[in-house]
């Protein structure tokens, strides 16, 4: 699936739509270039699945984790930046494999590159690429592994 979005707003909307075509247990790569839109997507994703706290990036803490309040099959959602990863073992450190593959739990995961050798365990991934499109405000996001 291939979406071009003109702002924002739209790619928020985006987000939120693709929340609802998804599966427990789904593991969701963003990639994109800084400030493609990867964090604006992922608030419209969280709020799709219930999400009520502020989503913020865990560049600097690596993951966030979020109770989906109002998800009938989906208790938490799981945000990951490895941007500052040194390596995978870092992840492993703060527990990301208690939530991968996990029936009740989504996990979102930028720059997911840098940790390649953790992902290729699991067959639920849907890889999410937002590029710039036309102008400074345009996205082209595409999305594949989900019909």
């Amino acid at each position: 699936m291939k979406y071009t979005s003109p702002n924002e707003s739209q790619t928020t909307s985006i987000g939120r739509q693709l929340a609802t075509m998804i599966s427990p247990g789904d593991i969701i790569t963003l990639s994109g270039d800084l400030g493609a839109g990867k964090t604006t997507f992922t608030k419209g994703f969280a709020e799709g699945l219930g999400v009520k706290k502020t989503i913020t990036s865990p560049t600097f803490s690596l993951m966030n984790v979020y109770p989906t309040d109002a998800h009938p099959e989906i208790d938490m959602f799981v945000h990951i930046d490895t941007y500052r990863l040194e390596n995978e073992e870092d992840l492993r450190a703060i527990g990301v494999e208690d939530y991968l593959g996990d029936p009740k739990t989504i996990v979102m995961i930028e720059w997911p590159e840098k940790i390649a050798g953790i992902l290729k365990k699991f067959e639920q991934v849907i890889a999410v690429n937002i590029t710039n499109g036309a102008d400074d405000a345009e996205r082209v996001i595409e999305v594949v592994g989900i019909e």
